[in-house]
């Protein structure tokens, strides 16, 4: 019997994977990827000017290497204002890097399980750098169209979604983003003070869910609930919703415990993270 042995790394692979001595690069490439640390890290589009003066490179210099970035997608510029943010290629590495943190992976099969056994449509969000950021997006009915889609980033006032991750999640930036955004109008007309919404959270606290009649749009009904890793913080929310007439969004009713079973579930899983078979 002939044993098969691993394929041996490439020379290449094994300088990339040594971390004892610094690796020669290309430089052209290190400072495109300042430019897109900073377009990232802005909150804001920038003109060229202002992504010159962070850099501290001359405006004729870094406009031939965002022609470069436009090229490949890695920066869009704004048709209007000329602005420079992250591009389409940017954001579909940034949902590829969400999708394999492994409490995401392991969320995905579930998710479609649960859409299957609730008979509505499911969607999974973690935490981006805008905020709950939609990674999958299950839709059974044909006749729902919610206008939610992967790169969606929800609402975390006017959404179930948001609401859970504001009621468990710990970032600096978290009090900034509810203050942004809880004076917009919610769905239903009216608007919400800083007291009441401090009130849903407490209550997303002790139940360990929310609920929305109208949420995330008008005529849609949502539950939502998290997801927690092995050291208590939330990673990921899992969401049902579908259209208000025929979705029950009742504390213990159906689809309420059929979330939080699959929930429960996902959490104890990366409590406890299954050993691999030899």
């Amino acid at each position: 019997m002939v044993t098969k042995q691993p394929a041996k790394k490439l020379r290449s692979e094994e300088q990339l994977s040594d971390g004892r001595k610094e690796q020669r690069g290309i430089q052209s490439m290190e400072v495109g990827g300042r430019f897109l640390e900073y377009l990232a890290s802005a909150g804001e589009p920038l003109t060229l000017a202002e992504l010159g003066a962070l850099s501290g490179i001359p405006t004729n210099q870094a406009f031939t290497y965002m022609v470069s970035l436009l090229r490949t997608g890695l920066v869009k510029r704004d048709p209007v204002t000329s602005r420079l943010e992250p591009g389409p290629l940017s954001l579909r590495l940034g949902l590829h890097a969400l999708r394999m943190v492994p409490a995401v992976r392991n969320a995905m099969q579930p998710a479609l399980d649960l859409a299957t056994r609730a008979g509505q449509s499911v969607l999974l969000a973690a935490w981006g750098d805008r905020g709950p950021t939609v990674l999958q997006s299950v839709e059974p009915s044909a006749s729902l169209h919610a206008g939610v889609h992967v790169g969606t980033v929800m609402s975390l006032v006017h959404s179930t979604t948001g609401r859970v991750f504001a009621a468990y999640k710990q970032t600096p930036n978290l009090r900034d983003l509810i203050k942004a955004d809880i004076g917009l109008q919610t769905p239903e007309g009216s608007h919400l003070s800083a007291a009441q919404f401090e009130a849903i959270l407490a209550d997303v606290r002790k139940r360990g869910i929310a609920r929305g009649e109208g949420l995330p749009i008008p005529g849609i009904n949502s539950i939502s609930a998290p997801v927690f890793d092995g050291g208590g913080d939330i990673v990921l929310v899992l969401t049902l919703f579908g259209v208000g007439a025929t979705f029950d969004v009742a504390w213990k009713g159906t689809l309420a415990t059929s979330l939080l079973e699959t929930t429960r579930e996902l959490t104890a899983l990366n409590v406890s993270p299954a050993v691999p078979s030899a």
